[in-house]
């Protein structure tokens, strides 16, 4: 597959897009399967016995230090 020069700042769009559409030559596999896979391989597919889902904006870090300081001196 031949190279197209890159499109010079003043390019319109439509030459933009054309080069960025072409710079793989391989289409990406964008699916979960390939990642499946790797966790079934890795016997990581059984969910955990405990999960805590932590969110918001601020305090997430201090939160699941807590949890993990928690969790480690109750024998998680």
């Amino acid at each position: 597959m031949e190279k197209q020069p890159i499109p010079q700042a003043t390019s319109p769009l439509a030459t933009w897009l054309s080069y960025l559409e072409h710079l793989h030559s391989k289409t990406i596999d964008l699916g979960l399967a390939r990642v499946s896979e790797v966790a079934q391989r890795m016997a990581v597919m059984k969910p955990a016995p405990f999960v805590f889902t932590v969110a918001g904006t601020n305090g997430k870090g201090t939160t699941c230090r807590t949890l993990e300081s928690g969790a480690d001196g109750g024998g998680l």
